[in-house]
């Protein structure tokens, strides 16, 4: 199975984009809008820049100035520009804030921002941070068919001085309960508005149960995290949920992200406390074939992915099974690259061989190929996450949700893989496999 052929544009547009500077000015995180400085020095210093910045953009209107209320909308928009941008300064590598400038873009996402945020405000904001020093715009932005990117912002040295910047760490910030839990994606992964209609009040009422029993959970680790411990996309300790849908199709995705704990490494999440408990960690193991499987009405093995790559297979085989099975699911062609670095003299076979072994071993993917079957089985699995999730929060225990696996306190072990198998049953009729890895201390 090979790429299909490109066409004329899409060859001129990837040539016309990789002469284009790159844009990643190291890491770079998307602008959370709701983002404050949990710190009164921190917010101090915030507060003092953006009044000095707000007087001297009043000051340039001859006649009539801005009203208070008005100011302090500028204001309040340049505090969450400069919460983000000092948060950045906390990672350890190179990190940029991605804001977009073009009023487009920005009133496609008007749903996730305060309403004080408007387009205008916000690109005025950005201009005067960056006329009086303070922020540097580090790579332009550009939206070309296949390949977009927002601008980077970052703090210039000026700013980094006035606000302290190497004096604060993630801990020294927080999101705001304002933010919308459940967000929609396009066709081009961008956020865009949708209609509130009973059952997204519903997700959303539901999510906010499960995040108020994370805001009163304390959800710690056994050691201090190292940069070593964490992912690039960590930015603190973050733990309200959302929800993420794709396609502009509620029926597409819906997974839960913003637990920090989805951004750590794994070798980290043993070591998790929840209030003060050690915990285990309980996953479906091979969801996705699992519920291929299931919907066929043919059993499921202990290991999903036996089919493909035979039971007690090295995990480099399985994990090539594993991206290639999934690859096809998701992509909008049916073709895909995967599996990538293959050593075909290792494993006897060609990666052509092994793509077509996955499917000869999953007959009912070809019909699938190119339908997001994955972003469907994506709804499937977050609703079953929901559930469970609910199952333990409405008691009164916290869970922590990573996808297609769950961390909670090590006593409740038996009830969570119970919970697991049961909910998975009730959808498709067939008991799962779960698999738990218990903490560090329980081993």
């Amino acid at each position: 199975m090979t790429d299909e052929p490109k066409s004329a544009l899409v060859l001129k547009v990837q040539a016309l984009a990789a002469k284009l500077p790159n844009q990643l000015g190291g890491q770079s995180w998307a602008f959370e809008p709701y983002l404050v400085s949990s710190n009164p020095d921190a917010q101090n210093l915030i507060d003092l820049l953006m009044d000095d910045v707000c007087a001297k953009w009043a000051a340039s209107f001859p006649h009539r100035k801005p009203s208070r209320d008005t100011e302090q909308k500028f204001i309040d928009c340049g505090s969450a520009i400069l919460a983000n941008l000092m948060r950045a300064q906390c990672n350890k590598w190179p990190t940029t804030i991605g804001m977009y400038r073009s009023k487009d873009a920005l009133d496609r996402e008007k749903r996730y921002r305060p309403e004080y945020m408007t387009a205008d405000r916000v690109r005025l904001v950005q201009d005067c941070l960056c006329k009086h020093g303070y922020v540097e715009m580090v790579k332009r932005g550009f939206n070309l068919p296949g390949h977009s990117q927002t601008s980077r912002f970052a703090l210039t040295e000026k700013g980094e001085a006035e606000l302290q910047a190497d004096d604060w760490t993630f801990a020294d910030f927080r999101v705001d309960k304002g933010k919308e839990t459940i967000r929609l994606k396009d066709a081009k992964d961008q956020l865009c508005g949708y209609n509130d209609t009973p059952e997204v009040d519903d997700m959303r009422a539901r999510l906010d149960e499960i995040n108020a029993k994370l805001d009163a959970t304390d959800i710690d680790t056994t050691r201090t995290l190292t940069i070593h411990d964490r992912k690039p996309e960590y930015q603190g300790r973050k733990v309200r949920l959302h929800r993420v849908f794709n396609r502009g199709d509620f029926d597409h995705g819906g997974r839960f992200y913003g637990g920090w704990w989805q951004n750590v490494k794994s070798h980290v999440r043993p070591a998790i406390t929840i209030d003060g408990q050690h915990t285990i960690e309980a996953d479906f193991r091979g969801f996705n074939p699992a519920v291929l499987l299931a919907e066929a009405g043919q059993p499921i093995p202990d290991d999903p992915y036996s089919p493909i790559v035979g039971a007690n297979a090295p995990d480099d085989l399985r994990d090539h099974a594993k991206a290639t099975l999934a690859a096809l699911l998701n992509s909008k062609t049916g073709m895909t690259e995967e599996p990538r670095n293959f050593d075909s003299a290792r494993w006897g076979m060609t990666a052509e061989d092994f793509r077509a072994k996955v499917l000869d071993a999953f007959p009912m993917v070809p019909a699938m190929l190119g339908t997001d079957k994955g972003l469907t089985l994506q709804r499937l699995e977050s609703d079953l996450a929901e559930a469970i999730m609910l199952h333990f929060v409405r008691p009164g225990h916290a869970i922590l949700p990573i996808h297609d696996a769950f961390i909670v306190q090590a006593h409740l072990e038996r009830e969570l893989v119970q919970v697991m198998k049961d909910t998975f049953k009730a959808r498709l009729g067939q008991v799962p496999p779960v698999k738990v890895t218990r903490s560090y201390a329980l081993r």
